[in-house]
């Protein structure tokens, strides 16, 4: 069963209030079917990610996978209900 998204830090934004946000990348998945394991994408070159100056390692972070999904699905509806909104058809 899939538990915690894998995923690091790529950057920041600043959303339309003016807040700074951070750019997650998903660079895989922990499993855990009585024996945790990890799958990772083989194509991510974690070499690209930034660090924190001086340090040797990337810090990876684990976001509960129920959780995530969740916040996925009301972020879709809700620009998917302003996408819709806003295609209204052009008055010839």
């Amino acid at each position: 069963m899939k538990k915690y998204d894998l995923c690091v830090k790529s950057g920041t934004y600043t959303d339309r209030s003016g807040s700074e946000k951070v750019n997650w990348e998903n660079i895989g998945v922990m499993i855990d079917d009585g024996s945790p394991y990890i799958l990772l994408k083989p194509y991510m070159n974690l070499a690209g990610f930034p660090r924190e100056e001086g340090r040797n390692l990337l810090i990876v972070s684990m976001f509960d996978h129920s959780d995530q999904r969740t916040s996925r699905n009301t972020e879709r509806t809700e620009s998917n209900a302003d996408a819709q909104a806003s295609e209204e058809p052009i008055p010839f």
